[in-house]
C-alpha cells in the first residue's frame, strides 16, 4: 500500500486551486448541489464503491488517491490507500490526501461537509442506491467530469446491449414458467431483508425475467414469515456466503417450506454484481437469467445469434515449433467466449491433466466461458458443450487439446524463462476467489469461478519421462506461489492457506529439439519451469483477482471470513448504516500501520500455531496485551472476549480480541474524562 504522509491545509488548497484550466464540466451532483470543474480532477477519494468501479472502468483510475476496502478486488488500484468502510469513512484520513474530488453516498454528505474542515475540495454526493437508468446517468456524468464521455457512452451501450439480449431470451419463456425470485440480505440483529420494489437489485430481477416479490419500498425492507410464505420464492439468492449466513434461518418450519429451500435453488453470486449498479450490471442480468433459466437456454432452439467467430488477436511465442498462437472471441450459445489456441508446424506428443497422454496433436489451448454460460452447461454434456466449441472454431477433436476455465482470457498471462539455449513458455489463467482449497483438508465440493490453468512448452524435447516428472514441477511451483501470497482456501480461509483450486488443469507439450530426460527441481529444465510457473501465477492472479503479494488488512481478514461488521456482531455483508461507533473506532485502529503490523504477525503465527509449528503463545500473548495497552492509553491487565466471531483459531482470536480490547478501554477513557473523572 502507498504510505499516507500528513499534509498542511496550505499544500491541500495549492494542489486544488492549481489543477488545471482546461475544459470546464458542469454537473449536478444527487443532492442538486451544481459543481464546475475547469480540469479533471487528479486526486480523487472514492467512498462509493459503483463510483470506484466505474472510474476505473473508465481508464482514469491513476487519479484515485483512496478508496474503501469494499474496492479491493481491483487490480487497478491495488496499492491505493484505504480510508475505510463505506458506512465509515475516517475523514482525518481522507483529509491527509488532500483530495481534489471527494466522492461520497448521500448519507454521508452532512459528515463530509463536516468532516472536510476548512479544506475546499469539492464534495460530489452519488446516489449508489439509484435505479439502473440513475445509474447509467452517473455513469456519464463521470464521462463529462473526467473527459473519458466515449468511454462512459460504451461502457452504457455495452450493458444496455447485454439487457437487451437477455431480454429478448426471456420473451420466449411462457409467463407460467417465470421464476418468483427473491435477493436476501441481513440487517441488524439478524434481521432478514429484501431490496425494495423500487431497488435497482429489483430492477435485476425484473431484466433477468424472474418475479421479485412485492414487500414495500426503499433499499431494504424487511422479509416476515407471514410475506415469505404468501411469495413462496422458487429462487433464492444473495451476496458472500448465503449458505451459512441463512442456514438456521431457512431450516426452520414455515421457511424451509417453500420451493426454493426444498429444491435447494439457493445460490450466492459475486457482491460486486448483486450490490452495485456500476459496470456490470448486463454481466449480472444474464448470469442471473441463466441461472433462473438454465434449462431453457441450453435449448439451441432458443438461441437468439448463430454460432460464430467474432474477432481474434494474435500472441507472440518464440519457440520453433510454435506456428502461431491467438485468442478467438467466439458467440456460442448467445454469450461471447475466449478461447486460447496454440497451433504446431508438425503434430506434437502432450500430457494433460485433463486427457492423459495424447499424440498427433496440432493444437493445444485454453478456453473461457463467461459466467452467464455456466448454467447453461450444466444442463448439457460437457462433451457437447466443448464439440460445438471446436465445430465453431473448425478444429478436430482428435488433433486438439483444450483445457476449460472460468477466469477471463483477457487476463492471461504468457511468462518466459531461459538459460544459455533453453527457453520455456509458461501460458496461465488464474481465478482463486471462488474455489480455492487446501488439499488435504478441505472437503470436495464444486465451486465457481476459479481454475489455475497452466499450458507449458519448451524449445526442448521432454521425453516422456521428463513431461510427466514435470507436472510435479509445475504443481510445486504452483503452490509455492500460492503459499507466498497467503491465498486462502475459501472453505477454511481462517485455519488454511490453499494449495490449487481443485480444478486447476496442465498441459505439457514434448516439443522438439534436444531432447531431455529430466525435468525434476534439480535440473535446469526444471528450473526454469518453476520460475515461469510461479511468476506466472501469481501475475494472473493478480490480473484476475486483484490480488497481490502484498495486500491489506482487510482484505486479508475477508480472505479468512472475518469483516470489521462481522468483528463487532453484525452481518458480514451490511446492508444498513448501524451507527456503530465501536465498529468505525476499530477500523481507525486498522488503518493505523503499527496494529496492522501486529495483525500481519498474527496471520503468520497462527498458520504456524495450526500447523503444530508454534505451540507455546505465552510471547504473543504479551505482546497483545501491550498493543491492547498501546491503544487504551493506559495498562492492560488481561485480553477480554470483544469480537462476534466464533471458533477462531487461538492466535487470530488473541489478536483480534487484542484490539477490540484496547478500543473498549480508550472509549472508557475517554468517557471517564467527559464524566469528570
Amino acid at each position: 500500500m502507498k504510505k499516507i504522509t500528513t499534509r498542511n491545509f496550505s499544500v491541500c488548497l495549492l494542489l486544488y486551486l492549481f489543477a488545471g484550466c482546461a475544459h470546464a464540466a458542469v454537473v449536478v451532483d444527487d443532492s442538486g448541489q451544481r459543481h464546475t470543474f475547469s480540469s479533471p480532477p487528479v486526486r480523487v477519494v472514492s467512498l462509493v464503491p459503483s463510483a470506484t468501479e466505474i472510474l476505473c472502468a473508465l481508464d482514469v483510475s491513476d487519479t484515485l488517491a483512496g478508496v474503501t476496502y469494499h474496492d479491493t478486488h481491483l487490480p487497478e488500484i491495488a496499492d491505493i490507500p484505504i480510508v475505510g468502510g463505506a458506512f465509515t469513512p475516517q475523514f482525518s484520513v481522507i483529509n491527509a490526501l488532500c483530495p481534489d474530488l471527494l466522492i461520497v453516498a448521500p448519507r454521508d454528505a452532512e459528515k463530509a461537509r463536516s468532516g472536510r474542515g476548512k479544506n475546499p475540495y469539492p464534495i460530489l454526493v452519488w446516489d449508489d442506491g439509484a435505479s439502473l437508468s440513475g445509474a447509467e446517468a452517473r455513469t456519464l456524468q463521470l464521462g463529462t467530469i473526467f473527459q473519458k464521455t466515449q468511454n462512459a457512452s460504451r461502457l452504457v451501450e455495452k450493458n444496455a446491449a447485454q439487457r437487451a439480449l437477455v431480454s429478448q431470451k426471456i420473451s420466449r419463456i411462457p409467463p407460467n414458467q417465470r421464476q418468483k425470485t427473491i435477493r436476501l440480505m441481513l440487517g441488524k440483529d439478524g434481521q432478514l431483508l429484501t431490496p425494495g420494489e423500487d431497488s435497482f437489485q429489483t430492477e435485476l430481477i425484473r431484466a433477468a425475467g424472474g418475479i421479485p416479490p412485492k414487500m414495500g419500498n426503499g433499499r431494504a425492507v424487511p422479509v416476515t414469515l407471514e410475506k415469505w410464505r404468501d411469495f413462496n420464492p422458487d429462487v433464492v439468492f444473495g451476496c458472500g456466503d448465503i449458505h451459512r449466513q441463512f442456514a438456521a434461518l431457512l431450516n426452520q418450519d414455515g421457511w424451509k417450506d417453500v420451493p426454493a429451500v426444498k429444491n435447494s435453488r439457493i445460490y450466492t453470486f459475486p457482491c460486486v454484481l448483486t450490490c452495485r449498479a456500476a459496470t456490470h450490471t448486463g454481466d449480472f442480468s444474464a448470469w442471473l437469467a441463466s441461472t433462473l433459466y438454465g434449462k431453457a437456454f441450453a435449448d439451441p432452439e432458443n438461441q437468439i445469434y448463430p454460432r460464430e467467430i467474432l474477432s481474434e488477436r494474435s500472441i507472440s511465442i518464440d519457440l520453433p515449433h510454435v506456428k502461431n498462437a491467438r485468442i478467438v472471441e467466439t458467440r456460442i450459445m448467445d454469450f461471447v467466449h475466449q478461447t486460447l489456441l496454440v497451433n504446431f508446424f508438425r503434430p506434437q506428443a502432450i500430457v494433460s491433466t485433463a486427457s492423459g497422454c495424447r499424440d498427433g496433436i496440432r493444437t493445444v489451448g485454453n478456453a473461457y466461458s463467461p459466467p452467464p454460460t455456466w448454467g447453461i452447461y450444466h444442463e448439457r454434456d460437457v462433451a457437447q458443450a466443448m464439440g460445438d466449441l471446436l465445430d465453431v472454431l473448425k478444429l478436430d477433436a482428435n488433433q486438439t487439446d483444450l483445457m476449460l476455465t472460468g477466469a477471463d482470457m483477457k487476463n492471461l498471462v504468457v511468462k518466459t524463462a531461459g538459460y544459455r539455449d533453453m527457453k520455456v513458455v509458461a501460458l496461465i489463467t488464474a481465478g482463486v476467489e471462488g474455489n480455492a482449497l487446501r488439499t488435504g483438508k478441505d472437503t470436495g465440493a464444486w465451486y465457481e469461478p476459479g481454475t489455475i490453468n497452466i499450458l507449458v512448452m519448451t524449445n526442448h524435447h521432454l521425453s516422456p519421462q521428463a513431461a510427466a516428472r514435470s507436472l510435479v514441477t509445475i504443481t510445486e511451483a504452483k503452490t509455492a506461489a500460492l503459499w507466498d501470497m497467503d491465498i486462502r482456501s475459501v472453505q477454511t480461509g481462517a485455519e488454511n492457506p490453499a494449495t490449487g483450486t481443485g480444478t486447476d488443469s496442465i498441459v505439457v507439450v514434448a516439443g522438439e529439439g534436444v531432447s531431455l530426460s529430466g525435468s525434476g527441481g534439480h535440473t535446469k529444465m526444471g528450473e526454469l519451469i518453476a520460475e515461469a510457473v510461479y511468476k506466472g501465477v501469481q501475475d494472473a492472479i493478480f490480473k484476475q483477482n486483484g490480488k497481490g503479494a502484498v495486500r491489506s488488512v482487510f482484505e486479508r481478514l475477508a480472505e479468512r471470513g472475518i469483516t470489521p461488521y462481522g468483528l463487532t456482531g453484525g452481518p458480514d455483508c451490511p446492508c444498513q448504516e448501524d451507527g456503530n461507533t465501536f465498529q468505525s473506532d476499530l477500523e481507525a485502529i486498522l488503518l493505523a500501520p503499527p496494529y496492522q503490523g501486529f495483525l500481519q504477525a498474527s496471520f503468520s503465527l497462527s498458520d504456524a500455531h495450526q500447523m503444530g509449528q508454534l505451540t507455546d503463545l505465552l510471547a504473543f500473548e504479551t505482546w497483545a496485551i501491550q498493543v491492547a495497552g498501546d491503544i487504551a492509553g493506559r495498562p492492560v491487565e488481561e485480553i477480554e472476549s470483544i469480537i462476534g466471531y466464533p471458533n477462531l483459531p487461538p492466535v487470530l482470536e488473541m489478536a483480534l480480541n487484542a484490539l477490540g480490547t484496547g478500543v473498549k478501554y480508550r472509549k472508557l477513557a475517554v468517557s471517564d474524562l467527559a464524566g469528570g473523572k
